[in-house]
């Protein structure tokens, strides 16, 4: 599946704020098991959402560091010369 990769530090913060709230519900003892199940569920999906956005962003880093070295040594080797 193909993510929104356009989503921002704020929607991350506001998703774990979410998974937060289900986790305090789940944990409450009127919470009932189907309850508790449908919160488990919405809280899978949000979980999945986050970390395939964590993984884009980690990937992006990780080109824009190769790319970064890529670019001192070049600095450096021109600056042997």
């Amino acid at each position: 599946t193909h993510t929104n990769t356009h989503m921002h530090a704020n929607d991350l913060l506001f998703s774990f704020k979410f998974l937060e709230e289900i986790a305090k519900k789940m944990e409450d003892k009127q919470t009932t098991l189907d309850e508790s199940l449908a919160l488990f569920d919405k809280g899978v999906k949000k979980s999945s959402e986050c970390l395939n956005v964590l993984n884009e962003t980690k990937g992006k880093a990780e080109l824009l560091i190769k790319e970064l070295d890529k670019i001192t040594k070049t600095e450096l080797k021109l600056d042997e010369n």
